[in-house]
Formats: structure tokens, sequence, C-alpha cells
């Protein structure tokens, strides 16, 4: 990765998603995107650069040997924007016929916390990552049998979109427990 914003994304990565945090019960903000980083499985690359729009690089994408992208935008969007914009690229991978995947948003605009803790707010760019339907619900699942969610206010698990199930223990009493849409990890 020789290009500067290509730096600032896997520092990102390494440093700040990699990072084990209280917040998230000792695990990392993101258990994956390290790991795929390491593996050289990550596309990194910039929206217009070479000339290439967001059809270019999905079409590049898939052409490729890389099991997910980051496409970061060279401009900011404000946090409103962001769940238009994953919309708008959703549809341009339904178009494409690349219907297996779905796009995620990360927006450092974007101002949900845990335990006032915002990763997206350390992103040095607006991310657009694009991954395996399949791989991010089980990437979803792994996380939910764990305590990872347990820290998630109200706030942030509406905009991951995952819901709570009211559960009856043997005892009779409500238990809330973590049940996953296909949102967000």
């Amino acid at each position: 990765m020789s290009s500067s914003y290509k730096k600032q994304i896997a520092d990102y990565i390494n440093n700040v998603l990699n990072e084990k945090r209280s917040e998230f019960n000792d695990m990392a903000v993101c258990p994956f995107a390290a790991p795929e980083l390491a593996k050289d499985k990550l596309m990194i690359v910039m929206m217009h650069e070479e000339d290439k729009g967001i059809k270019d690089l999905l079409e590049d994408f898939a052409a490729s040997d890389y099991d997910s992208a980051l496409i970061a935008l060279p401009h900011e969007l404000p946090a409103d924007n962001t769940k238009p914009f994953q919309l708008f690229v959703n549809k341009i991978l339904e178009r494409l016929g690349l219907k297996d995947y779905k796009c995620i948003c990360f927006n450092p605009n974007d101002g949900v916390e845990v335990n006032g803790f915002n990763p997206r707010a350390e992103s040095p760019y607006f991310l657009i990552n694009i991954a395996h339907r399949k791989v991010l619900n089980d990437a979803h699942k792994s996380l939910r049998k764990t305590k990872y969610y347990d820290n998630l206010n109200k706030e942030y698990r509406e905009f991951l979109k995952i819901n709570e199930k009211v559960t009856k223990t043997h005892s009779g009493q409500k238990k809330e427990r973590t049940e996953g849409s296909k949102g967000k990890t």
C-alpha cells in the first residue's frame, strides 16, 4: 500500500478497529477487518482515483480475488446522508448482478457511540464496505454468541438494526436476548 490514504485506512483498521475495548467487552471493535487486511484480502481504493466512479470500482472488486472492499470517498458527507448513500450503493450492486454482496457505510460524522466511544468518528474517510452477505451474516451471528453487544445502548442497537427479543428464563423471569437482523456488524 503505497498511497497515503491506504496507509491512513490501514492504520485505522489496525489501531482503532482491531483494538480490544471495554465498550465491546474486551473484544476488538471489528474483529474481522485486520485479519483480512493482513491476508491481503481487503481491497482498499479511493473513489475517483484514476477517474473511476463507484460502478467501475465495484466491477473491479467483482473481478478481483479480494474477499471484501473498502472504498473511500475523497469528501465528507453529513451523517443524515449515510443511510441514503448506503441504499444507493446497494442498488448499484443489485443492478450489476452482485446481489450476494452488501454495502455498509462508515461515516466519521455518524454520532452513535458506546459508552462515549465512537469508532466511526476515528475513520479518516467516509468508507464504503463491500462484503458477501453470507460472510456479514455469519460474522454477526458469531458476535451474537459473545458479549460483544452487551454495552450497546438502544440508539446504537437500532443503528445496527439489532432487535431485542424478550424470552422467559426457566424461573419465569423475563430476559432480553439480542437477536440480529440482516443488519450491520
